[in-house]
């Protein structure tokens, strides 16, 4: 497919998804990370460590500080690349993907840090969906040289395209 949108003079920009899985909240059924290894997997609330730290909107964060969670996210898109063909992707809020320590955002977070400075990757269109629902999380040109972002106003002139999008609420 990748090959035909090429032949056709067209680029393929995958839609990703590293900021949350299927599994909702932590009473819900078990069906990704958590039944591996739900604490390097996920976020845990500081407080109450059964609980997800959720700035998804989806009911868990995937936990981007940790080193599994990081190969995970470079392997696959590297994946997409060199095996695929695709020319670049649109990270769904992308900055869960700088979110660090406590709550705060770093656009040079080492994930981020890692997909931009990455032989492959760094050579392809890296477009940040600029927001989540944490504190500060709206963070247009927030990203580091390297990323593109769409905005809400650009996502939204796409009614059509995107109306049968579906929402993890």
């Amino acid at each position: 497919m990748v090959g035909a949108l090429h032949n056709a003079g067209l680029e393929v920009i995958l839609d990703v998804v590293y900021n949350h899985t299927a599994e909702g909240t932590p009473d819900g059924p078990t069906l990704s990370w958590r039944g591996l290894d739900n604490p390097a997997y996920y976020r845990l609330n500081s407080h109450d460590r059964r609980q997800y730290w959720d700035v998804t909107g989806c009911g868990n964060t995937l936990d981007v500080r940790q080193h599994v969670v990081q190969d995970l996210v470079l392997d696959s898109l590297r994946h997409w690349v060199t095996v695929m063909g695709v020319d670049g992707f649109r990270f769904d809020l992308a900055t869960v993907l700088g979110r660090v320590d406590g709550d705060a955002f770093d656009p040079e977070s080492p994930l981020l840090r890692a997909i931009g400075s990455d032989p492959v990757l760094s050579k392809t269109k890296l477009i940040a969906e600029p927001w989540d629902l944490g504190p500060d999380g709206y963070r247009v040109t927030g990203f580091s040289a390297g990323w593109a972002e769409w905005n809400d106003r650009y996502r939204n002139s796409f009614p059509g395209v995107l109306a049968g999008k579906q929402r993890c609420r």
